[in-house]
């Protein structure tokens, strides 16, 4: 879709999605920490769906009780509050591996439909270094060690799982794409309408049937009184080059996208997290968009930095933009969203060195 989105709002757009990483320093709200009575309930609720596969467990299979109320603050926090919010204290270390997937399988359930991830079809993801390389342009770049800049999943929320920290590096950031939004209207409102109109990109060998090879999508829409945000990986714009016959930016289009990352790597935006084994990180795509650092990991494979990653849809979500369709394929509200359409049935792998992308 090459349309520009010329719907744009007049002022900043402020609200409890536009913080800044001081706003959110100064209070907790957003972290849930489980307690030993949280977990004992929490393998209360895996015993009693020891009968089903992962995929077919539901929100009311995995029963909890207490926890029902704490999990519904902190999807109301990620849907209508700041657009995020943490689990912490999961004791990872306890479980064998499919009982780890079962839990956070359940847990996720009590947020959203989990949509599939990838052209194999992945329900759930190994965030791992496999050894891919970033220089491959038909894979994307999360199973490598490489730098990811801030960007957005094409799912309504996107959960990380921490299993294990690499030896150095590998930190987590976090910033609002409203207040990265609204400070470009500060700075330079004459930039900020290149950005409601497509920047083209790579899908890197994920094509939909009846799509090209890469794709247009503002990163900013104004749809039904309401602001949209998309982070793409840079590394996927630049990658674009390997079709001559793509669209290329224009030099005004290219400020745009320099300020852009640049306000995302302001200090007083980006939110620091240290991201711990047996956290949970929630984000809505639509509002926050997340990156990390290089990493280097230790000789021990056992050991190698791990996270499990699950796209959601959300029933009860935001409405989106037509300009969507091109990435979603399938926006409709109520549905469940999002993802990457593959033709594979879907699956939930257990070796983490499953490659994502073969």
């Amino acid at each position: 879709m090459d349309g520009v989105e010329t719907a744009m709002p007049t002022a900043p757009v402020g609200g409890s999605f536009a913080w800044t990483a001081r706003d959110v320093a100064r209070r907790d709200d957003w972290i849930w920490r489980l307690g030993e009575s949280d977990v004992a309930e929490i393998e209360a609720a895996v015993a009693a769906t020891r009968g089903l596969a992962i995929p077919e467990i539901g929100r009311d299979d995995f029963a909890l009780d207490r926890l029902t109320t704490r999990l519904g603050a902190l999807r109301a926090q990620i849907r209508s509050g700041l657009g995020f919010g943490y689990i912490k204290g999961l004791p990872v270390e306890r479980y064998d591996r499919e009982t780890l997937l079962r839990i956070y399988w359940g847990l996720c359930r009590h947020i959203g439909d989990p949509v599939t991830q990838n052209r194999n079809g992945h329900l759930v993801g190994h965030v791992i270094d496999v050894g891919d390389t970033v220089a491959d342009a038909n894979k994307r770049i999360t199973q490598t060690n490489a730098e990811l800049c801030f960007y957005a999943d094409s799912c309504d929320v996107v959960a990380l799982l921490c299993i294990n920290r690499a030896l150095s590096g590998g930190e987590s950031m976090i910033v609002s794409g409203v207040a990265v939004h609204d400070e470009m209207m500060r700075r330079r409102p004459d930039l900020l309408p290149e950005l409601y109109r497509p920047v083209h990109m790579d899908r890197r060998g994920e094509v939909p049937p009846g799509k090209l090879p890469w794709f247009g999508m503002p990163l900013f829409t104004w749809h039904r009184g309401a602001l949209n945000g998309y982070a793409p990986v840079r590394q996927y714009i630049d990658s674009l080059s390997r079709f001559p016959e793509a669209p290329r930016m224009s030099n005004a289009q290219k400020a745009a996208l320099d300020l852009f990352y640049e306000i995302c790597e302001d200090e007083a935006y980006c939110l620091k997290l240290h991201f711990e084994p047996g956290d949970i990180q929630f984000l809505q795509n639509h509002v926050v968009f997340h990156s990390r650092t290089a990493y280097v990991d230790g000789p021990d494979p056992g050991r190698r930095r791990h996270l499990m990653r699950i796209w959601m849809s959300l029933p009860d979500g935001r409405a989106l933009p037509p300009a969507y369709a091109e990435k979603w394929i399938n926006i409709e509200l109520g549905t469940r969203r999002g993802g990457v359409p593959t033709d594979k049935p879907p699956v939930i792998p257990l070796d983490p060195f499953t490659r994502a992308y073969a």
